[in-house]
């Protein structure tokens, strides 16, 4: 008995070093094995009812990526919950935007519209700043999600965290939640904590995405990208970007979706428009002129209209972005964003 307790022992000792190597190496060449699927846009989203928005954050969904979780409380948000009727005497705020506003990559308490809420509260400590933000989302569906979901909550004012690319329909959540369907349930035990616990590992990560990919042969079927993802495929981002907002078909459905928005808010709360840079390439900037035809656009509509272009400026881009690979902002690149609406609203005694 004794000596097979020592084998097992022994058995179980090499098991772990194997795992353990196993480990390592999966986290020091994860950018290269993590494979196509990105869990953040197959576990915490769902198909939404509104054909308009298409998607929306599944309420009281988790998952973990690059050492950060993901938690959408029960009214599908990545924030606290919050009652539907406002408190008396609380000057309400609500975020839209796709993933900057989200924060992808980064701890809820490091986002924008939560350091905005903190800032916000050393002079007036009434001031709630709720997160709406969904990954991908554009124009047109923050219009929609404006007028279904954030009226609601009766917002004092709204902020739209407005990226460049919200121009055009580049959601990679839209694809991965049609190309990988039943991702988040698969490979999994059912116990909550130990399901948690395993998502800290990327040697378990990469075994999960491999199986999936093998037993549903989704590696096999043609990414369902749109017109605008294989334009992007063609030219590239940045010219995109660029060229998109030249593009009558692509202008037309901002002003659209502007339109809406003025229409649902229009004599209930004011709109302010505050615009993100693509954080990259600084020293040769090249898309001043579409800030200025957004700038255009959120004032012909009425909206309050902020650039917080020089204020990025003066930073190196790699400082406040989290990687070379994602350019999402930091902590300190939402700092800078929240600083600039912070000071451009109580400047303007909009908190009242």
């Amino acid at each position: 008995m004794r000596k097979f307790l020592i084998r097992l022992f022994v058995i179980l000792v090499g098991c772990a070093v194997v795992l353990g190597v196993l480990e390592i190496g999966a986290r020091l060449f994860w950018e290269k094995i993590r494979g196509p699927i990105f869990p953040v846009s197959v576990d915490i989203h769902r198909v939404s009812a509104n054909k308009k928005m298409e998607y929306e954050l599944m309420p009281n969904s988790l998952t973990y990526l690059d050492d950060v979780w993901y938690r959408i409380n029960q009214d599908g948000l990545r924030d606290t919950v919050y009652p539907r009727e406002k408190p008396a005497g609380t000057f309400r705020i609500a975020a839209v935007g796709d993933s900057m506003t989200f924060g992808l990559g980064l701890e809820m308490r490091d986002t924008w519209p939560k350091q905005l809420e903190q800032k916000l509260r050393r002079s007036k400590a009434n001031v709630e700043v709720l997160n709406f933000g969904v990954m991908g989302y554009d124009t047109t569906q923050e219009a929609e999600q404006i007028q279904s979901k954030v009226l609601p909550y009766t917002p004092d004012l709204i902020i739209i965290g407005y990226s460049l690319n919200d121009i055009g329909l580049l959601s990679r959540e839209r694809r991965e939640l049609k190309q990988y369907h039943g991702y988040g349930d698969f490979f999994t035990t059912g116990i909550g904590f130990f399901d948690r616990a395993l998502k800290h590992s990327k040697l378990y990560m990469f075994l999960k995405n491999r199986i999936f990919l093998l037993r549903t042969s989704a590696y096999q079927k043609r990414p369902a990208y749109s017109k605008d993802g294989k334009k992007v495929l063609k030219a590239g981002y940045k010219n995109f970007i660029k060229a998109g907002y030249y593009e009558k078909e692509n202008l037309d459905r901002l002003k659209a979706g502007f339109a809406q928005i003025r229409a649902a808010t229009y004599s209930r709360c004011p709109v302010l428009v505050a615009i993100f840079p693509e954080l990259l390439d600084f020293e040769n900037y090249i898309y001043r002129d579409v800030h200025q035809i957004v700038m255009n656009l959120a004032r012909e509509n009425d909206f309050l209209a902020l650039d917080t272009l020089d204020v990025f400026l003066r930073h190196n881009a790699d400082s406040i972005r989290i990687s070379r690979v994602n350019r999402h902002p930091n902590r300190l690149g939402c700092d800078v964003f929240a600083t600039a609406i912070s000071e451009y609203l109580q400047a303007r005694h909009l908190l009242h």
